[in-house]
C-alpha cells in the first residue's frame, strides 16, 4: 500500500511540473496585472496579430498558438511600476500567434511590432504606434478628441474616413490638427493604416 502511494504521490508531481504546452494539449495562455487608468502603457512585440481593447483597471493578455507543442516558445511579460507599465512578447515558432490585451480604457500607449496586424479599440489616450509591415487599424472614438493626428506609409495605404482624408503609393501621409486633448501618431513601412 505504501508503495502504491509513493507511486501515486510521484506521478502527481510529474503531472503538475509538466511544460504547460503539454497539458491537455493546450494552445492558449494568459496573464493578469492591475493597473490604474490613466497610466502610460510601452509595448515591445513580436510578430503576430494583436487586438488592444480597453477595459477595467488591469493589463491582461491572452495568447494563442496554433499547435500545443508551440505554447512553451512564446515568452510573455507584464511589468507595472506605478502609473507605468511595459508589455513584451518573444516567441520563437513562426506559425500563427493571436494575443488580446485588455487595458485601462483611458490609457497612452506607445506600441512597437516587428510585423503584423495591429487592432486598437476603446481606448482614450496618446498613441503612438509603429509597424515595419502589416496593416494598423485604430478606432479613433470621437475624432474631436484628438489635438494631432499624424499617419503615414513608405509603400501602402494611409485611411483616415473620420478625418475625411485617404492616400495611397510611395512616402504617403497625412495630417490633422484640432483642440483635442490627445496626439495620434501611426508610422509603416508597408501594408495599410487604417483610422476608424
Amino acid at each position: 500500500m505504501r508503495t502504491f502511494l509513493l507511486g501515486t504521490a510521484l506521478v502527481g508531481t510529474l503531472f503538475v511540473a509538466l511544460p504547460a504546452s503539454q497539458e491537455n494539449g493546450r494552445v492558449s495562455d494568459s496573464l493578469e496585472r492591475p493597473f490604474a487608468s490613466g497610466g502610460r502603457i510601452s509595448m515591445d512585440l513580436a510578430a503576430g496579430e494583436y487586438r488592444i481593447v480597453g477595459g477595467s483597471g488591469r493589463i491582461r493578455m491572452d495568447w494563442r498558438v496554433r499547435r500545443a507543442s508551440e505554447l512553451r516558445d512564446v515568452r510573455a511579460r507584464a511589468e507595472v511600476g506605478g502609473r507605468e507599465a511595459f508589455i513584451g512578447t518573444d516567441r520563437d515558432t513562426d506559425n500563427g500567434f493571436e494575443v488580446d490585451i485588455q487595458v485601462p480604457r483611458r490609457a497612452d500607449l506607445y506600441i512597437r511590432l516587428t510585423a503584423g496586424e495591429l487592432t486598437i479599440e476603446d481606448v482614450e489616450g496618446h498613441k503612438d504606434v509603429a509597424l515595419h509591415a502589416g496593416e494598423i487599424n485604430i478606432a479613433v472614438g470621437r475624432p474631436e478628441s484628438y489635438r494631432d493626428v499624424e499617419a503615414s506609409v513608405w509603400a501602402g495605404e494611409v485611411d483616415a474616413a473620420p478625418y475625411g482624408l485617404s492616400k495611397g503609393g510611395l512616402f504617403r501621409s497625412i495630417a490633422w490638427h484640432g483642440q483635442g486633448p490627445y496626439r495620434l501618431k501611426a508610422r509603416l513601412k508597408a501594408g495599410e493604416v487604417r483610422l476608424y
